[in-house]
């Protein structure tokens, strides 16, 4: 595979970005088709073949609620979602609003099958296979294909993407599983993939909505002899901090903003602290309980209780719902940093940065309800001449001050905003 491929690839949507037109089951023989009718929705429907009938789903798996498809994010996802299956649903709260698949959404799904179809403007419709270089053999006729395959925060996720001969159009279909699932459920998923069926010369999705405006913290109103809490305007600095890094592209051990960021490195940004990790982080935060959370705090899973032994770290902004099984984050994943609202993970350990007050309360911002589903647009024919790429813009970068914070043996410190104020004895982070 070219180097511009893997180029475009990585700049392609990965674990969030679900995706396209739809999969077929593991008996013999239904697959999936995506039909567009004049002056109608998108109509996504499974087809029989050779008299089999109708299979809505592959074996042993269930449709999962069309208005938990397509979450809203800042970046926006490069595909738009037509269909997920899935295990089993377990708690029908999670499924209310759009949703993105994270690990605790396969906890309670068990695996998740997703398909979609790239969006207008979107990098998907980028993503170009050179067929002189890059001759995937594809049983869908019309159509290149490229698998990618990874592992993040104890999940193993295969991708398929679509790429039509002759048109613009692209296709995305995902499996996400535990990772300790996978070896089980791969025989399944790959013969789903490879019943694959679409029309290379059917319709692209519009553009992607405009992604949730970013929360302002609003200091509570108070006497005029009493000082505001410093530590509400600390609060809206990280969250401001965090904004200005998103779509930061996520680079395992990277410490630049803009140009490529670990979780942690985004969250020891936000913060204003020196580079962290997931281990390092308790020298300059405080374990919290979950009903402590404001804005700003933050929820870490070390490395003891990652499955596969990384870690993550995502940035608290607000809770989506009131039974608070949904949360709005900001947090550096693959392949970028995103805003976005996802399930609460218990397994996290809420901290907050050492010297904050518990001042204000966690704010409740619902989840944004299901778009309207959009007609998909018609094509037009790929042309033979050489197109300029889009080049990527970083979002600003903040303005580097000194820090007063201790720095950790594990990595160098690197310059952040605003000064926090002075820490206390910091305990120790506990289990």
């Amino acid at each position: 595979m070219g180097n511009r491929l893997w180029r475009a690839l990585a700049r392609v949507v990965a674990t969030t970005l679900l995706s396209a037109g739809l999969v077929g089951p593991l008996h013999d023989a239904a697959v999936a088709s995506d039909t567009t009718l004049p002056d109608s929705a998108v109509a996504v429907k499974i087809e029989p073949i050779a008299g089999a009938g109708a299979a809505p789903a592959p074996k042993g798996f269930v449709r999962e609620p069309s208005q938990a498809l397509n979450p809203q994010s800042d970046p926006p996802d490069a595909a738009q979602e037509l269909v997920r299956f899935q295990q089993q649903l377990g708690d029908a709260t999670l499924y209310t609003f759009p949703i993105p698949i994270t690990s605790a959404l396969v906890r309670d799904a068990g695996a998740i099958i997703t398909v979609g179809v790239a969006r207008a403007g979107g990098e998907l419709v980028d993503l170009a296979v050179d067929p002189r270089v890059d001759r995937d053999t594809s049983p869908v006729a019309g159509f290149f294909v490229i698998d990618e395959e990874r592992t993040y925060e104890g999940l193993h996720v295969l991708t398929r993407y679509f790429v039509a001969r002759e048109t613009d159009r692209r296709l995305v279909m995902r499996a996400v599983t535990a990772e300790e699932d996978w070896t089980a459920l791969a025989p399944m998923v790959r013969i789903s993939f490879d019943s694959f069926r679409a029309d290379p010369k059917g319709p692209n999705a519009p553009a992607a909505p405009p992604p949730p405006a970013p929360l302002v913290v609003e200091p509570a109103v108070s006497a005029p002899a009493e000082p505001p809490d410093a530590s509400l305007v600390i609060r809206q600095a990280i969250l401001d901090r965090a904004a200005s890094m998103l779509s930061t592209p996520y680079v395992w051990g990277g410490n630049a903003p803009g140009r490529g960021m670990d979780c942690s490195a985004y969250v020891s940004a936000a913060w204003g602290v020196a580079r962290y990790t997931t281990e390092s982080i308790g020298w300059v935060s405080v374990p919290i309980a979950k009903e402590e959370l404001r804005s700003g705090d933050a929820m870490n899973l070390q490395m003891g209780r990652d499955p596969e032994g990384f870690g993550h770290i995502r940035l608290f902004e607000a809770w989506a719902n009131e039974a608070h099984t949904l949360v709005w984050v900001y947090e550096e994943t693959p392949p970028r940093a995103v805003h976005r609202v996802v399930v609460y993970d218990d397994r996290y350990q809420p901290v907050r940065l050492a010297g904050l007050s518990n001042a204000g309360q966690a704010p409740l911002r619902p989840a944004p309800l299901p778009a309207p589903t959009p007609r998909l647009i018609p094509l037009q024919p790929r042309s033979t001449a050489a197109t300029p790429r889009p080049t990527y813009t970083p979002r600003p970068t903040l303005r580097p001050t000194p820090t007063r914070t201790p720095t950790p043996t594990r990595a160098a410190p690197t310059p952040t905003a605003r000064p926090l104020p002075t820490p206390t004895r910091t305990p120790s982070l506990h289990h």
